[in-house]
């Protein structure tokens, strides 16, 4: 066996430098720790990175997914499709509004949405008049296809956009792990109607928590802008005097300048982390290749892959062990390890609540019983991917 680490190494950390540091402290020094100056900056410079004619700086990607909807009118008499596979806040945002959330299977390759999931969740579960698409089960109207790209795949969005159109539907990218990831040449944040961002600690950059919006609409991000912050219709930084108006009952969504500091400088450095990100997994990758029973994960064929996460998958009939005692020892060895994600219609609320048949969704449930997420941030030392592929070779070789 092999000797354990002497520290734990997780399997996500941020990468905070010095000038990240510095910029938050600026902003400390300043007296304006709220929504200001900082988060415009942020705004801009992150539009201008994605190219994105509309940015709005959130405190979470689920805030930015929640406002989004808002944003098209969703309501109780409606549903949105979404992928089996993501984290809860992609369906939940939905039955925030008393929505209907409608489960797509994913591909047993990368486990995304595709066009073909997308279309066979449409012939199966709803029902198309030529004028509106209504849920199945309950007769709501859907207006919102909600793609998620996963691990830094990027979902093929020409397809599922034009799927869209044909049934009058939005698109909301839920881009969480899609920074900076290109499909077909053009960054993720200028496809779909929105795209929300997430920069929660373990993401490609952070701002301890928060997220991003982009948008093409003018009109919705104008909305989404006085709907983060309580509805008033003027931000408090451009507020010429004291006199302000409520014109919509508005939720408090704003990201602070202490994390768009911190933000400004990680959009600086992402270059960077994506480099590393990007060695590292091409290493895992070579060094795994003759790992038996182990199927890892692919460049995307598509553009550019922002390798957020490495996720492969165990197959237990072909390899030395199964996925849950990989996951055990491996922590033996102080080597941390995630899983992305528990589908969705295996937890409690949803099962209660929306009645889902995990075996409506094959490839998701394949998915669960073999995948695990490996350590992979920029962070991480050379003796850190030594670690973690001696001790993968020692347990599957």
């Amino acid at each position: 066996m092999l000797t354990s680490r002497k520290t734990f190494l997780p399997f996500a950390l941020p990468s905070i430098s010095e000038d990240a540091i510095e910029e938050v402290a600026q902003v400390l020094r300043s007296g304006w720790v709220t929504s200001g100056p900082k988060v415009k900056q942020f705004e801009m410079e992150f539009g201008d990175f994605v190219g994105s004619k509309e940015t709005i700086a959130v405190n979470s990607a689920t805030a930015g997914l929640h406002l989004a909807l808002e944003a098209i009118g969703l309501t109780a008499n409606d549903a949105a499709i979404t992928s089996a596979i993501t984290f809860t806040a992609t369906a939940e945002v939905i039955c925030y509004f008393g929505a209907e959330p409608i489960l797509t299977d994913v591909d047993p390759i990368h486990n995304l949405m595709t066009p073909e999931t997308l279309e066979a969740t449409i012939s199966g579960k709803c029902k198309w008049n030529g004028k509106e698409l209504t849920s199945k089960k309950t007769g709501k109207q859907i207006k919102a296809i909600l793609p998620v790209h996963l691990a830094g795949y990027t979902c093929d969005m020409e397809a599922i956009l034009s799927i869209a159109k044909k049934y009058n539907l939005y698109v909301i990218e839920d881009a969480a792990h899609a920074f900076p990831a290109v499909h077909k040449n053009k960054m993720i944040g200028t496809w779909g109607d929105f795209t929300v961002f997430s920069f929660y600690a373990t993401k490609g950059i952070t701002t301890g928590e928060g997220g991003m919006i982009t948008t093409s609409h003018k009109e919705f991000a104008d909305r989404i802008r006085r709907m983060r912050l309580h509805g008033i219709n003027r931000d408090a930084f451009n507020r010429p005097g004291w006199y302000y108006e409520v014109v919509d009952a508005g939720y408090k969504y704003n990201m602070t300048d202490i994390a768009a500091a911190l933000g400004v400088v990680q959009l600086k450095e992402s270059h960077g982390f994506w480099e590393r990100r990007t060695e590292i997994a091409k290493h895992y990758n070579v060094e795994f290749s003759g790992l038996k029973g182990v199927k890892l994960p692919k460049e995307d064929a598509n553009g550019i892959h922002s390798w957020h996460l490495y996720r492969i998958e165990i197959d237990p009939k072909i390899a030395k062990i199964g996925r849950d005692t990989l996951v055990e020892e491996l922590k033996e060895r102080n080597i941390g390890t995630s899983l992305h994600f528990i589908p969705i219609f295996e937890h409690p609320y949803y099962k209660k609540t929306y009645g889902f048949n995990r075996k409506d969704y094959p490839n998701a449930c394949l998915m669960y019983d073999r995948s695990v997420s490996l350590p992979l941030f920029a962070g991480m030392t050379k003796t850190d991917e030594k670690d973690v592929i001696d001790a993968m070779k020692e347990l599957l070789a």
